[in-house]
């Protein structure tokens, strides 16, 4: 997930760009780490200094349902277990064990920001907590819902929710 700075369409097409690079990275089998150095320094190359975008990656081994998150920069991550949620911040505990039935949940600044209280991360605990579903989209549909009726159903930023879910097969 990439936030670029400020909204529209400028902001779309450099959180593209930034997730393009990393992509691209990854799938020439650099380490996560090694890709986001490299998509900093192409962007500083490129003379995009001036830009600003958030990375907010979640790599999960899918056999021993290790998650590890890198957050450059990027707004607080949502572990839901059960009637449990965790909120991950930049400060906190940046790898977790997931178990069947976890959700992921990844969020944007503009999603935070706009919930105008003074503990958002605390709030949306709160919210991701109150949905109940064993379905990722349902589950990001009602946050952003929810998220709304603070905004009075505008968004004055970007404002992304991705969710997903771990299942044991």
């Amino acid at each position: 997930l990439s936030d670029g700075m400020g909204s529209g369409s400028m902001a779309c097409k450099e959180s593209e760009m930034v997730l393009d690079l990393v992509e691209r990275f990854l799938e020439a089998g650099f380490s996560v780490e090694t890709a986001i150095r490299m998509m900093n320094s192409a962007m500083v190359m490129k003379g995009a200094d001036d830009l600003y975008s958030t990375v907010d990656l979640c790599k999960i081994n899918l056999y021993t349902g290790m998650a590890k998150l890198y957050k450059i920069g990027a707004a607080a991550t949502f572990i839901k277990r059960g009637a449990e949620v965790e909120c991950i911040t930049s400060q906190s505990l940046q790898e977790t064990k997931l178990m069947g039935g976890d959700f992921v949940v990844m969020v944007t600044d503009g999603v935070l920001e706009y919930l105008h209280v003074k503990k958002p991360e605390d709030t949306m605990q709160e919210i991701i907590e109150s949905i109940q579903t064993n379905n990722p989209g349902i589950l990001a549909k009602k946050i952003m819902e929810r998220v709304m009726l603070f905004t009075g159903g505008k968004a004055k930023d970007d404002m992304t929710v991705l969710a997903a879910c771990i299942w044991e097969k």
